[in-house]
C-alpha cells in the first residue's frame, strides 16, 4: 500500500516538476488509478478534470467507464447522458448508453437507446444487435425481425470483407 502511495506521489512529482509542455492531459491521472484499480481514487480524479473541461466528451466516457467498474451505473448514466447532450449524433454514445441500461436490467430504456443508436450508424454491428435483442424481449416482433435481418446482412458482409 505504502509502495502504491509512494509511485503515485512520484508520478505527480513527475507531472509538477516537468512543466507546462508536458503536463499531463485531463483524464490521464484518472486513467493511471484506473488501471491500478484504485476506482475511488479515478473517480475524483475524473471529476476534478471534468469540472474544468464540461464539455469534453471523450472525459464523460472516461468518467462512464470508470463508474460501470465501480458498480456505480447511474453515475456512468449521467456522464453518458451529458455527453449525448453535447453530440447528440454520436452513435457510439447511444449504444454505450443502451448497454449500460441493459446491464441495469432496463430493457425499455436500452431499446430507445439502440433504436437511436441504430438510426444514427445503421451499420454499427452493436446497434442493430442490441436493438434486436432488445425489441423482441419487448415483444416488438416486427421490428425485431427487421433488426435481426439487417444485422444477418451486417454479419455477411463483414464476413465477406474479412475474406477478401
Amino acid at each position: 500500500m505504502q509502495r502504491v502511495a509512494i509511485s503515485i506521489i512520484g508520478l505527480f512529482y513527475l507531472f509538477a516538476c516537468a512543466g507546462p509542455s508536458s503536463s499531463p492531459a485531463p483524464g490521464d491521472i484518472a486513467a493511471t488509478y484506473q488501471s491500478a484499480g484504485r476506482l475511488r481514487e479515478a473517480a475524483r480524479e475524473i471529476e476534478l478534470a471534468i469540472r474544468v473541461r464540461p464539455r469534453d466528451i471523450a472525459l464523460r466516457r472516461q468518467a462512464a467507464q470508470i463508474y460501470v467498474e465501480s458498480d456505480r451505473a447511474d453515475r456512468a448514466v449521467e456522464h453518458l447522458e451529458a455527453a449525448i447532450q453535447l453530440a447528440p449524433r454520436d452513435g457510439a454514445l447511444w449504444v454505450e448508453l443502451a448497454e449500460i441500461e441493459r446491464d441495469r436490467g432496463n430493457t425499455a430504456d436500452a431499446y430507445v437507446a439502440y433504436r437511436r443508436a441504430a438510426a444514427l450508424a445503421p451499420n454499427d454491428v452493436r446497434a442493430i444487435s442490441g436493438l434486436a435483442l432488445s425489441a423482441e424481449n419487448l415483444g416488438f416482433s416486427e421490428e425485431a425481425r427487421t433488426a435481426y435481418a439487417k444485422w444477418a446482412e451486417l454479419k455477411l458482409s463483414f464476413g465477406s470483407e474479412a475474406g477478401e
